[in-house]
């Protein structure tokens, strides 16, 4: 960059955002399921649904608001309005974070908003005083160090890209500035200080503009169009196993129904179908790539269904559809129509075991896979496929979903820590998706399912150490097993083992990582170390404009949910200081009623 700016050349940066696409393809299927043409530049920017999911915290899938981190302060801002969305993707970044807190409380009370100066309250209005943009820095030198324009931005470039001789002669020149425009030169400094992480770190407001926008029509059409917009998430990231099974355990929180993939129904990406359900593309099935979607479909639209595997192989190119290609999808429950997993692979292998292909004994079988010709070979003794198709039976639950974690990139008939369900409640001390590095800085405890794990040695004394996907119920989280841990821990740190890691969250560069300090199989931690701790108090954070109604589905939430802990609504305070008022029964902790309560904008503090 600095190199070409000495030669008179500038450098631009041309960011691509996946979301616009999605958003494009969610207004596109929503003209097309029903009739309704959408323009984005005309919807309303007050709509009541796309504010209260951000306050209930429903964010996956949203631009720039669907972070862990962002999500809890969203949950507690309950932004209303664009100028909120704005102010929280900017403050959230380095240094001006720090200014999120206090932005809230600002927010929710009228009398907290104060300006460090008075000079400063025509610009910093918006943002209830607090310095949110590169914008409000340039207005600050302009009006009270008496900077011009010209020499406000050459102030932001020093800071923005630190150069620290630069620095050091705007922070004289910009505190003499102060202090000949009337304020005292201990005041001035602290104004220096207060500014200098949103020169350096902070977004101008125009890009903050820019940015609110896309989120705010992500916000929109999740909130009005629900499955028309998750549906479009899930076809732009059916490249991305992590990022659909994220999206299959919001579609379930939502109480929309996502089908598997089905030869006869699914097409190449996701697709509506009646009843609004989703439906898996062939395209997120591992191994199934363009070229045999292809072929699956035409066949399909020229013929129609396929009626049986038998109909399949007859009509599809075999080049080009495989048998690697039908072992995954076979493997992923496309087929499931035609017959049991377990018994279409086994036909597979006993034709490859007899020396012959597919395309081969259907040709010998005169066109016909599971008719009573018999394949022999040499003097093995005769094979009725029709006959080895119906005596076997099913593969176990457990190898099934095996299969389909590793062709989906998630467990979609059904988790296998569903029976553990209970268990697991009681021995993790959070869940994945509440995960926030920045709000927990204690040593957490995670109970999950390892759905990968790759295996590498240490630069200096190459031992053995391993990185790890731990999936639970709600998230995925990448997991870093250090030598000891590892020796101690070898014999179940293995794929599909569900096992208990405790350690410490650091933050990584795109998601938190764990270090483990220790990993034990979940059958190990005995049920003393698990019992949920008697006469404990649990506090629900409810919205301070609850009425009649929400109090009366809060209380029929807490009593489905009876248990042993002292239960108290908070309710926020005028003066900033909340209220307590003690419910009439006694409650126990649960990630359902955690759930079932996000989902009225209120949340479990204790």
């Amino acid at each position: 960059m600095y190199d070409i700016e000495t030669v008179g050349l500038v450098k631009m940066d041309f960011l691509g955002i996946r979301n616009l696409s999605i958003l494009g393809q969610a207004v596109e299927i929503v003209e097309k399921t029903k009739g309704i043409k959408i323009d984005l530049i005309k919807i309303p920017f007050d709509d009541r649904r796309a504010f209260a999911i951000l306050a209930k915290g429903e964010t996956m899938g949203l631009f720039q608001l669907s972070g862990t981190g962002m999500t809890r302060y969203l949950k507690e801002l309950r932004p209303s309005n664009i100028f909120d969305i704005m102010a929280m993707i900017s403050l959230f970044r380095p240094g001006p974070m720090n200014s999120i807190p206090e932005f809230i409380k600002r927010k929710h009370n009228a009398n907290r908003t104060s300006y460090f100066d008075p000079r400063m309250a025509d610009y910093l209005k918006e943002s209830y005083g607090v310095i949110v943009y590169q914008d409000d820095v340039l207005l600050t030198a302009i009006n009270i160090a008496g900077y011009s324009w010209e020499e406000a931005d050459k102030f932001r470039k020093a800071m923005g890209k630190k150069i620290p001789a630069e620095m050091t002669r705007q922070k004289e020149k910009f505190i003499e500035g102060c202090i000949k425009n009337g304020m005292s030169g201990e005041k001035a400094e602290e104004l220096f200080k207060l500014i200098e992480p949103f020169a350096a770190y902070g977004f101008n407001k125009a890009h903050a503009a820019s940015y609110a926008v896309i989120a705010y029509q992500t916000a929109y059409m999740k909130a009005n169009y629900p499955v028309e917009f998750m549906t479009a998430v899930m076809s732009a990231e059916s490249d991305d196993p992590d990022k659909i099974a994220a999206a299959v355990t919001e579609c379930a929180k939502m109480g929309i129904t996502v089908l598997p993939p089905d030869i006869n129904f699914s097409t190449v990406g996701f697709t509506i179908e009646p009843k609004q359900a989703i439906r898996f593309g062939l395209s997120a099935i591992k191994n199934v790539g363009k070229a045999a979607i292809e072929a699956i479909l035409s066949q399909r639209e020229e013929k129609g269904p396929f009626k049986s595997l038998d109909d399949f192989v007859k009509r599809v190119n075999l080049r080009v559809v495989n048998r690697k290609t039908l072992e995954s999808l076979i493997k992923a429950g496309a087929m499931d129509r035609f017959g049991k997993r377990n018994a279409m692979l086994r036909v597979l292998d006993e034709i490859k075991s007899q020396g012959t292909t597919i395309s081969k004994t259907i040709a010998e079988g005169q066109g016909n896979l599971f008719d009573e010709v018999e394949l022999t070979k040499q003097s093995a003794p005769s094979v009725s496929i029709a006959a080895l198709l119906n005596s076997i039976e099913e593969a176990p639950k457990e190898e099934i979903l095996s299969w389909e974690r590793e062709l989906l990139g998630l467990y979609l008939t059904e988790h296998p820590l569903a029976k553990l369900s209970e268990r697991i409640e009681k021995i993790a001390s959070v869940r994945i998706a509440d995960i926030d590095p920045i709000a927990i800085t204690q040593p957490i405890k995670i109970a999950g399912i390892i759905v990968s794990l790759r295996k590498t040695l240490t630069k200096m004394k190459k031992e053995e150490m391993c990185f790890l996907k731990l999936q639970d119920m709600t998230g995925t989280l990448e997991v870093l097993v250090f030598p000891r841990v590892y020796e101690a821990a070898r014999s179940y740190l293995l794929t599909d083992q569900i096992v208990v890691i405790s350690g410490k969250l650091e933050e990584g560069e795109l998601t938190p990582v764990l270090i483990a300090e220790s990993v034990k199989s979940i059958h190990q931690v005995e049920e003393s170390q698990i019992e949920e701790p008697k006469g404990k108090n649990l506090e629900v954070a409810i919205p301070k404009d609850a009425d009649r109604t929400l109090l009366s589905k809060i209380y029929q939430i807490l009593k489905s949910s009876p248990g042993d802990n002292q239960t108290f609504l908070v309710l926020p305070g005028a003066n900033g200081n909340p209220k307590k008022f003690q419910v009439p029964f006694g409650a126990q902790k649960t990630s359902k009623l955690a759930q079932e309560l996000e989902m009225l904008g209120c949340r479990i503090l204790t």
